[in-house]
């Protein structure tokens, strides 16, 4: 990652032709969508393990991006609109966090069915919470080199995501808390170090909510104003986001 925005008081009225943008984005996410195995014996070992390597790959796979989009699952189509208003107007590969949320779900009931029941078919709760750290492993791992394989991150802001809280924002989602304090901790690269290479979200359960403090104070703040900006100057891919930047300097 070189660096990250943070994106506020952004809808639908944001974009000239909403459904349009949002066909574009839609194409990116099909694009990017990796194929679901609906079982695990591709990747079991001579001895009966399973290989997590190859499971990984797989379901979370890294993708080629220049910006890294966080949000909340109920903005997944505002996001998705966004990303294609940035395929549309600079030629900006855009991954989507949420794109790949879902793959942790479908491969925890897939290891559970396999795994996790007992001689009577019933799910074993231990086996299936062992299951579950490392499915979860898997998908925050993959987030992370995904950030910081991506040039900039934007963080979507929004009521969906963050609770206002009068001295800190509050957040109820364990994965773009993960992705914004990772933003803190992971080292910043040289814009050079990229140019020369030229979950599910959803709760079950409604009544367990659990809230973290999230400091957002070391991304730049992103206004609409410069994206219709950024969006005048006709650029595409490098040098839009250089004068993206140069914005901010």
């Amino acid at each position: 990652m070189y660096i990250g925005f943070e994106l506020k008081k952004i809808d639908e009225s944001f974009f000239d032709d909403f459904k349009y943008f949002l066909n574009i984005g839609n194409r990116t996410l099909r694009k990017h969508k990796a194929i679901i195995r609906d079982t695990v014996d591709k990747f079991k070992n001579e001895n009966g393990s399973l290989d997590g390597d190859k499971m990984q790959s797989n379901w979370f796979p890294q993708i080629n991006a220049d910006i890294f989009l966080s949000h909340s699952h109920a903005d997944k189509e505002l996001v998705t609109a966004f990303a294609g208003w940035l395929k549309s107007n600079f030629d900006l590969e855009v991954f989507i966090d949420s794109c790949i949320w879902g793959y942790s779900k479908s491969l925890q009931k897939i290891i559970d069915n396999t795994y996790s029941r007992n001689r009577e078919g019933v799910l074993d709760y231990d086996s299936v919470l062992y299951a579950s750290s490392h499915v979860n492993m898997m998908l925050n791992t993959a987030l992370m080199q995904m950030i910081d394989n991506c040039e900039c991150i934007i963080f979507f802001n929004t009521p969906k995501s963050v609770k206002p809280d009068q001295v800190m924002s509050k957040i109820i989602s364990p994965w773009i808390y993960s992705e914004i304090t990772m933003t803190k901790l992971i080292k910043n690269r040289s814009l050079n170090s990229y140019r020369i290479k030229s979950i599910n979200e959803n709760r079950t359960f409604s009544e367990l909510e659990i809230e973290y403090n999230l400091n957002t104070k070391h991304l730049l703040n992103l206004t609409t104003y410069k994206l219709h900006t950024w969006e005048k100057a006709g650029l595409e891919n490098n040098n839009a986001l250089d004068y993206l930047y140069r914005m901010f300097t």
